[in-house]
């Protein structure tokens, strides 16, 4: 089931940005920066670790623009793109995999080259499937994030109907 946002909620909002922009802008970011510190949370609790650096490079933000409020999460790590998306059929180079087989299988020496070979032809096959942590963050918690943004234009619709609001 796909959460909706409400038109209760869009007509709240666009009468905010006509009538009490400010505010409205500060009750969107406070939405959007509550649900990208949630993904980014989600993201780096379910992300695989290795050796944890991808997980610590998985950063969120969010900020308001002229255009509006955005959130984004996301790494600077070039391998949770391919993590998130899968692979093409490629040659891998051995030493992440000889350090990937020695820190997640036990297995050094001879046995570690052949295992890291093993997977290596493998990638060279078939690539890699996709692993999207990221997009099963943003589907688990849909419905909390529009809660949030719902909560954000009732706020807003309060304070333009409230004393001292923009009604």
């Amino acid at each position: 089931m796909r959460s909706t946002f409400t038109p209760y909620g869009l007509a709240a909002l666009q009468r905010g940005f006509h009538e009490s922009p400010d505010y409205t802008r500060r009750e969107l970011l406070a939405a959007a920066t509550e649900a990208v510190n949630l993904l980014e949370s989600d993201v780096k609790g379910n992300y695989p670790r290795h050796t944890g650096l991808t997980s610590a490079s998985i950063t969120s933000d969010a900020f308001s623009t002229p255009a509006g409020v955005l959130g984004v999460v996301g790494s600077a790590a070039p391998v949770a793109v391919f993590t998130e998306l899968g692979t093409r059929p490629h040659t891998p180079p051995l030493e992440p995999l000889l350090l990937w087989v020695r820190d997640v299988l036990g297995k050094t020496g001879d046995e570690g080259y052949a295992a890291a070979r093993g997977i290596q032809r493998k990638i060279r096959a078939r690539g890699t499937k996709a692993n999207p942590k990221f997009a099963q963050a943003a589907q688990r918690h849909e419905g909390a994030i529009v809660r949030m943004f719902e909560g954000a234009a009732g706020r807003v619709a309060a304070h333009l109907a409230g004393p001292g609001g923009a009604a």
